[in-house]
């Protein structure tokens, strides 16, 4: 009996929809519309360089990270902000360049891989092209240069870049021009010619400018300080390295620090560590960093902490302007791409605050550390 009730009442239904539709009275079924696709996750974009002026402010500068994907993507570097210590970003406009990263063997001609700021509104995009922003990065300005950068220095109102031609005929001749900040005239720096060696490093004490040389070999670094105008000649200071195969110089409350190395081999090589507290006229050596990696770059500041940097190395740092070197083992991850090859460059923006920007094969990543390099943290920026 239940089962011939539900017949009837099911047979009665049919019969009143079928009457309801004759009449045309009855309101129109319709399928509900699909649901909105959601919003894809945004991408994680690979980051070539950092630069904090204080541990809050900093800015980031990065390529898509479908940058070496064969997909059409922007051609044009991206730019993120920090207001917070690196915790959030946001996206600030960036100057219209293509990207200069460790993939390239001839970057782009008008190309930026790594940004320099010395203040909330004055600031520079390097490479082998020179953009300046006055406005914290709202707008850039491309800046004529007297050739490829191979360095690049501010020192207040003054700049100072390094230009390396190497003609397919000919040896490789570094060259130094000095210029004031809103003038696109340079000069060359007198006595800051070389031939056959890289630029390794500008550095900048008060009014006098560093010029760290090397050339890969046996014979001895070459380092040259003058007026940051470039208004009277350079002269050659004693180095004390042994060799000069690859060497890291930094400057920053009235001392210099000096790192060389010798010829790399199987992912090593010997360093030596210097400080000089007279400009560079005397040395005194401090404890050797670790013979891991090829050594490239250095960074102190003025309390004495010292970050070195390189290929297949972790960040090694001192905190007693190179009397001792620790490595930090929250970095192993990052260091573990180094090893593979690709660079880690650390930065020390202050005593306790420091920025390492990892390389790597599927990622670029940046890495911040608040305490002193005892621990550091991986951020994701998209």
């Amino acid at each position: 009996m239940r089962r011939h009730f539900g017949f009837l009442i099911m047979t009665a239904l049919l019969a009143g929809t079928a009457a309801c539709s004759t009449a045309g009275a009855a309101t129109t079924l319709r399928a509900a519309a699909p649901a909105a696709p959601a919003a894809p996750e945004p991408e994680q974009v690979d980051v070539l360089s950092a630069s904090f002026i204080s541990t809050s402010t900093g800015w980031l500068l990065a390529e898509p990270g479908c940058a070496r994907q064969p997909n059409p993507c922007k051609a044009t570097v991206l730019m993120r902000k920090t207001e917070n210590g690196g915790r959030t970003w946001f996206t600030v406009p960036a100057p219209p360049a293509p990207p200069a990263d460790a993939y390239q063997s001839a970057p782009p001609p008008k190309s930026v891989g790594r940004i320099l700021f010395t203040s909330r509104s004055d600031g520079w995009a390097v490479g082998v092209s020179l953009w300046r922003t006055t406005n914290g990065g709202a707008t850039w300005r491309r800046v004529p240069v007297p050739g490829p950068l191979s360095e690049f220095a501010v020192a207040g109102s003054h700049l100072l870049a390094a230009v390396l031609r190497c003609p397919k005929d000919g040896q490789c001749a570094l060259k130094a021009y000095a210029t004031t900040t809103g003038q696109d005239v340079w000069r060359p720096v007198p006595g800051a010619t070389l031939s056959q060696f890289d630029p390794s490093a500008f550095a900048v004490a008060g009014s006098t400018g560093y010029l760290l040389a090397n050339r890969e070999g046996t014979t001895r670094a070459v380092l040259l300080a003058g007026p940051v105008t470039g208004a009277a000649r350079w002269k050659p200071l004693p180095v004390p390295c042994r060799a000069g195969w690859t060497g890291a110089l930094a400057a920053a409350g009235g001392w210099l620090f000096l790192g060389c190395a010798n010829e790399p081999g199987a992912g090593n090589q010997l360093k030596s560590a210097y400080v000089s507290r007279d400009g560079g006229r005397t040395w005194h050596q401090v404890a050797s960093p670790p013979d891991g990696g090829y050594l490239q770059s250095a960074s102190m500041t003025a309390g004495g902490t010292v970050f070195l940097s390189g290929q297949r190395m972790n960040v090694y740092i001192s905190r007693d302007r190179g009397r001792s070197w620790h490595q930090s083992p929250s970095l192993a991850a990052a260091n573990g791409q180094a090893n593979a090859g690709f660079s880690l460059t650390g930065t020390a923006v202050t005593n306790t605050f420091g920025v390492a920007v990892q390389a790597g094969l599927f990622s670029q990543q940046v890495w911040l550390t608040r305490n002193a390099d005892r621990t550091w943290t991986p951020v994701t920026v998209h």
